[in-house]
């Protein structure tokens, strides 16, 4: 089987899914390859956050997502080391929480409705420049050897690890970074909304910090994010070590009691900070390949969603035009920088802000008495308005208690 297309996308996730699918629309004979059988379990928060779910509902699967029983999401609960709290409420929209794999067999399903050619089990091996065209290596699991497959634009969709990255002479992922280490638990109550809504939970202590989202079915998403040393200090005893951090903080350990994990303990890593360039002949990086940031503020999926958005207009000129050369394609890098410079700036400020205790205290402290504040600031990191409306020097001295 060879397949020969405008565009080939590498990797189904939210970002792959979703590029391949409006570039269907749009009239391209479009094929993507995913290396996993889906549904497949993913390590992730399984949160999306309301900008997210306004892409969501832009290409067309709110309806999918609704009837799968993902839970709306009212806002998010914060806790720091020292006791301190605030619960800081989405004004407009809720998000969702659902488990990425279903989230991500929804997307894959709409791009195939769309017309895109699906090949699951197909891992993109080594992407090359033959002449006007791309040549892609496929090996498809159970089968020996690699197929080739051409097109004139590649799309690189396959993570922190991007082998069409690597083709493209783009650098390759951070070592640093925190590493994520989640379950399934059953028998965590929710600490309870407002209207119905569930509230996520973000849990921090000085150097680490853990995420919970509630599921269908009972069960919660229980996800630490913690350095390499930590893991490394648990010697292989990883659900054991796991516990142990739960219990840790002051937030979660009085509500584990009849708390059971529901799946063993999954995790990837390192998640450091990072944007690399995206463009190369012929190639566009979208999702995590392209800019992926420590999950601290729930923006993964969004990213990776409005990433696609910004990628298909200039693909599309690109492909009119004179074709998909990095001079073509540049036009999409210059978008990503300048809508994506506040997300990924708010995100850095928030973690300076979150592992120091004392100002972590003062700030929640401030945000609990003044719900104006956090709905502000939840506005921002939820993707529901700009960035820059809380990265301003008044706000923050606001949100601290020094005006």
């Amino acid at each position: 089987m060879t397949a020969s297309a405008d565009v080939i996308v590498a990797g189904g996730g939210p970002a792959g899914s979703a590029t391949a699918a409006a570039l269907a629309r749009a009239g391209c004979r479009v094929v993507l390859f995913e290396r996993e059988v889906f549904p497949r379990r993913k390590p992730c928060g399984d949160y999306v956050n309301p900008g997210a779910a306004a892409a969501l509902d832009r290409l067309g699967v709110r309806d999918a997502v609704v009837r799968s029983g993902a839970r709306p999401v009212g806002g998010m609960h914060v806790a720091g080391p020292r006791g301190d709290a605030a619960t800081l409420w989405f004004a407009d929209r809720p998000g969702w929480s659902l488990p990425r794999r279903v989230l991500d067999a929804i997307l894959l399903a709409e791009a195939a409705r769309a017309g895109v050619r699906v090949y699951e089990g197909a891992t993109v091996a080594a992407v090359a420049r033959q002449g006007p065209r791309m040549t892609v290596a496929v090996q498809f699991r159970g089968r020996g050897g690699a197929e080739a497959h051409t097109a004139a634009l590649v799309v690189g969709a396959d993570g922190l690890r991007s082998a069409v990255a690597r083709a493209a002479g783009i650098e390759g992922a951070s070592r640093r970074g925190r590493y994520t280490v989640g379950s399934y638990v059953a028998g965590l109550a929710p600490l309870g909304g407002a209207g119905g809504l569930d509230v996520g939970e973000i849990h921090l202590r000085p150097d680490r910090y853990c995420g919970v989202a509630y599921l269908p079915g009972g069960i919660a998403n229980v996800t630490l994010a913690l350095g390499r040393a930590v893991i490394q200090g648990w010697r292989g005893k990883v659900r054991e070590g796991y516990w142990r951090e739960l219990l840790a903080f002051p937030g979660l350990c009085d509500r584990l009691g009849r708390a059971r994990q529901a799946e063993a303990v999954a995790g990837a890593g390192p998640l450091a900070y990072r944007r690399r360039r995206c463009v190369a002949d012929g190639i566009m990086l979208v999702g995590d390949a392209a800019t992926y940031i420590d999950p601290l503020t729930g923006q993964g999926v969004y990213l990776a969603l409005r990433g696609a958005e910004l990628a298909v207009p200039t693909a599309l000129r690109a492909l009119d035009g004179a074709g998909p050369r990095r001079a073509a394609l540049a036009a999409y890098e210059r978008r990503r920088d300048r809508e994506f410079a506040g997300v990924l700036m708010i995100s850095r400020v928030l973690q300076r802000l979150a592992f120091h205790p004392a100002l972590a205290g003062r700030a929640l402290r401030r945000l609990a008495a003044r719900p104006d504040l956090g709905t502000a600031l939840i506005a921002a990191v939820g993707n529901a308005a700009e960035p820059r409306s809380v990265l301003r020097p008044g706000f923050v001295a606001r949100a601290l208690g020094v005006l």
